[in-house]
Formats: structure tokens, C-alpha cells, sequence
């Protein structure tokens, strides 16, 4: 049974996944240009739904269309589940942490990208609260991300229509993914961004620690040590304890 499609939050009282502890730790790994943008702008960058590259990402089960599909024919609305699920994908942002208490190797290969790579680590109270004080005017979100079989027809929960942006296909179950998701659908009269928005933050309540990649050289560490100082990042910075072998 799918459950009721419906649903509203209130826009100052955030959803925070029921299975997501406040002391849960998260991990943000970025390249040298993306810490740079976060560090001097003091924003956290959220992709538009549609552009993602798996194309499951905010894709209706054939079970959930076939009910949309029907309720428009019953009332007379010239619209489709294919038409909404593209409304939804370019009014859908979403930021995305890997769930871990360590860093993680193959986290690194593929996010890291090279080795001038760091992550950010905080925690779901802490990236609540810096959201909080965000004091959006709209919906939003923090998820933990249920890996399903698309094609099996499982059964999900879209309570909003936003949190389709929880599910993702279990190829990607290594992630361990958790997602803060800004749902802007009912906005009829936005700017669509064309890759997606910022949301200015606090540094002083997002950031836990910094991480400099495993594979990086001494100097680099140092000038990510020197650039959180110019920019007043009094967060500290540290190696991976994946740099370092056994003692």
C-alpha cells in the first residue's frame, strides 16, 4: 500500500529523520575550489534536482505515477505524473553528506577527486542548527537516504512530493548518504537557478573539523592551515588518520 501523497511541513519547523541522532556524524568532501567558496562566502551549495546525473534521482515509481496520472484524469487537470516530476526536479535542492564516523577511502577516490581534496565534518545537530539559523522562508529538510530497487516498484514514502529526493537506487548504497532537501515546489513565481542555489551559513555552528585528504603533500595542508585563518575559520584542521601507518 502506497502511503497518503500528501502532506505539509511547516516551513520553521524543520523534518529531521527519525533514524538520524543529533551526535550522527557527517562528511562533506570537497575539491580545493569548492572549500575556497565555502570558506570566503560562508554558503553551503545545493543541486537542482534535475542535475544529478543518475537518472533516478526524483523519479516516480510506475505504481506512484499511475495514481497521479489517474487523480488528474478524475478532476479534470490537463497535467501528468511525467509533468509534475519535472516541476518537482527543477524546484528541488538538495545538499548531500556521507554518513560516517571515519573517513573513507573510496570516499576520497571518488569526491576527493585528486589529492588537493579536504572534507568538512559536522554532525545532523550541528547542520540543523547552522540551517536553522539560516531562517529560510521555505521547506526543508534532513534526511537519511533509503536505497531501494526502482524497478521492483517499492514502496516509498513522498510525504512531501520532495522526499522522492530520499531514495536512491541500492548501486549507490556505499554513500551512506544523508541529504539536506530545500523543497521550493509550491513557488510559482521563482528564478529557477540553473544549477542550483546557496544558503549563506555559520561557519562557527556547521563546521566539526577539516580533513585534509590522505594523499596530500605537507604544503598543502599548510595552506589550508593559513587559508581558514585569513578567512576566520577557527574550526581546526587535521590529516587524515588514513595518512599516517601503523604505529
Amino acid at each position: 500500500m502506497i502511503k497518503s501523497l500528501t502532506a505539509t511541513l511547516n516551513k520553521n519547523r524543520p523534518i529531521v529523520d527519525i533514524e538520524l541522532k543529533d551526535s550522527t556524524v557527517l562528511w562533506r568532501y570537497l575539491d580545493t575550489a569548492k572549500f575556497l567558496d565555502l570558506t570566503h562566502n560562508r554558503d553551503l551549495f545545493f543541486s537542482r534536482g534535475d542535475k544529478f546525473e543518475d537518472a533516478y534521482e526524483g523519479a516516480f515509481t510506475r505504481k506512484i505515477k499511475e495514481i497521479i496520472d489517474h487523480n488528474y484524469r478524475e478532476n479534470g487537470i490537463d497535467f501528468t505524473a511525467d509533468e509534475f516530476a519535472k516541476r518537482i526536479r527543477e524546484k528541488v535542492f538538495v545538499n548531500c553528506w556521507h554518513r560516517n564516523t571515519n573517513d573513507s577511502m573510496a570516499m576520497w577516490h571518488i569526491y576527493g577527486q585528486s589529492s588537493a581534496a579536504m572534507a568538512i565534518t559536522t554532525t545532523v545537530g550541528m547542520l540543523r542548527d547552522s540551517m536553522i539559523e539560516a531562517n529560510l522562508p521555505f521547506r526543508w529538510a534532513i534526511k537519511k537516504v533509503r536505497y531501494v530497487n526502482h524497478w521492483r516498484n517499492p514502496e516509498i514514502d513522498i510525504r512531501p512530493y520532495s522526499n522522492i529526493f530520499s531514495y536512491k537506487l541500492k548501486a549507490y548504497e556505499f554513500e551512506k548518504e544523508v541529504r539536506v532537501i530545500v523543497d521550493r515546489s509550491q513557488e510559482f513565481d521563482i528564478d529557477i537557478a540553473e544549477n542550483g542555489m546557496k544558503i549563506g551559513v555559520s561557519l562557527e555552528k556547521l563546521l566539526r573539523s577539516i580533513v585534509i585528504s590522505p594523499t596530500a603533500p605537507s604544503w598543502f595542508f599548510e595552506l589550508i592551515s593559513a587559508t581558514t585563518e585569513k578567512y576566520g575559520v577557527l574550526t581546526p584542521v587535521r590529516r587524515s588518520k588514513l595518512t599516517f601507518g601503523p604505529k
